[in-house]
């Protein structure tokens, strides 16, 4: 039997309840959704029933949105907790709350309210891992998200949304725009020509990627390569890019529509974020993670099960998702080292864009390589399927000569 979803929507302006239950009209056959104006409304349904998520304004008289989910996060941790508010910056929910797993700005879409929140639910088991929970309540701070991401996306909301504008927002920081056009020129971006400004760049990448970019180029430059020597900044990104890259070409090669590929591609980049987080918030357990690869040959996420609970997925996901990143994107993200379904979704694709990268590109001798579940690919047609996103990927990859070919067998054989 299905479980239906149960959803608890909580704001003290009872038209802001009327407009979200006339939006989600249409969800009333699969959802089970109840609407109160208190947080102490909300304490108390809960003694009653069980909920799936809760969308909750963050400012609100008496007990405020931020306390209401924080005491739900600590009473019923499986709950998925979602901000949605236009009166504050995301920057002052995330430095205020530690419980939210997404956060969705006033006014929203119908649309993209059910995508937040069927998406959020696909990921329950990534954003509410208890360890991982754990692990955010030890950090001094959550890395906030760059104005200008912040500025893109208010620009994006409106009615007709300025492409030029969006280019000028990013223009305003010259380091930045630097950055992005070394970035997309670079062999391991895989375009076959010169791009020479940011509005071409947006004009043929799309700004999801270009948003992408601006992420990605800012975690990395908040991560001190002096508090881990060890551990290489370079090689990340470049594998972020390749895996990138990779799943968007696998997208391509299977005939995906355009939203499919960007976002694979998007997955792609930001797919190893938390190993950033975790490298220079923790560094010195994360060095125990580095030996304890380096001395077993053990794949890096068991190595931080065993340090840390968790794993960098999961880390990656959680933050990502509190940004405000599509949910196929997060779930891409949070799921890349488990996920077995043969469904030419974001989560196969980046899973078997990074095992293929972890095999036809070696670094070193010792580098530690990713089995593939064979449970990801149909059973006919495994191999098959495999050496002709290899192939592909060869064929379609302008500069890019680090890419070997191999037996796809190799990908389900070596000992990860």
């Amino acid at each position: 039997m299905t479980h239906t979803i149960s959803v608890l929507f909580v704001d003290d302006e009872k038209n802001v309840l009327a407009a979200i239950r006339r939006m989600l009209r249409s969800k009333s056959n699969d959802w089970k959704m109840e609407f109160v104006e208190s947080s102490v409304e909300a304490l108390e349904l809960f003694e009653q029933t069980k909920f799936d998520v809760v969308v909750s304004d963050i400012k609100m008289p008496g007990m405020d949105g931020a306390e209401l989910l924080t005491r739900i996060k600590d009473l019923y941790p499986g709950v998925i907790l979602i901000a949605l508010s236009g009166q504050v910056d995301l920057n002052e929910v995330i430095r205020s709350i530690r419980a939210v797993h997404q956060y969705i700005p006033k006014p929203c879409e119908a649309s993209e309210l059910v995508r937040k929140i069927e998406g959020a639910i696909k990921s329950r088991d990534i954003l509410t891992d208890p360890k991982m929970q754990e692990l955010v309540t030890e950090l001094d701070a959550l890395p906030v998200l760059p104005k200008v991401f912040q500025s893109i996306d208010e620009e994006l909301r409106l009615d007709e949304p300025s492409i030029e504008k969006i280019a000028d927002l990013i223009t305003m920081d010259v380091g930045l725009v630097a950055k992005i056009l070394k970035l997309v020129n670079s062999p391991y971006f895989g375009l076959p020509s010169h791009i020479d400004s940011l509005f071409q760049a947006i004009t043929m990448l799309g700004l999801e990627t270009i948003k992408a970019l601006i992420l990605s180029t800012y975690l990395f430059s908040m991560y001190d390569e002096n508090k881990l020597p060890d551990f290489s900044l370079n090689l990340l990104w470049e594998h972020s890019f390749r895996v990138s890259n990779i799943a968007r070409l696998i997208a391509q090669c299977e005939g995906a529509d355009k939203e499919v590929i960007v976002q694979a591609r998007m997955a792609g980049l930001l797919h190893d974020v938390g190993k950033l987080l975790l490298a220079n918030s923790f560094p010195d357990r994360y060095a125990k993670v580095l030996k304890m690869v380096a001395k077993t040959n053990a794949p890096i996420r068991d190595c931080e099960m065993e340090i840390f609970g968790t794993t960098h997925a999961h880390l990656g996901a959680y933050l990502m998702g509190l940004w405000g990143l599509s949910a196929e994107v997060v779930h891409g993200i949070g799921s890349h080292h488990h996920y077995d379904t043969y469904d030419l979704s974001i989560p196969m694709l980046v899973t078997v864009a990074d095992s293929i990268d972890h095999h036809c590109v070696v670094i070193h001798p010792d580098y530690v390589r990713i089995r593939l579940n064979k449970d990801i690919l149909p059973e006919d047609q495994s191999g098959e399927l495999l050496e002709k996103w290899i192939w592909y990927v060869k064929d379609h990859w302008h500069g890019m000569e680090e890419f070997q070919t191999l037996d796809a067998d190799m990908i389900f054989q070596l000992r990860a």
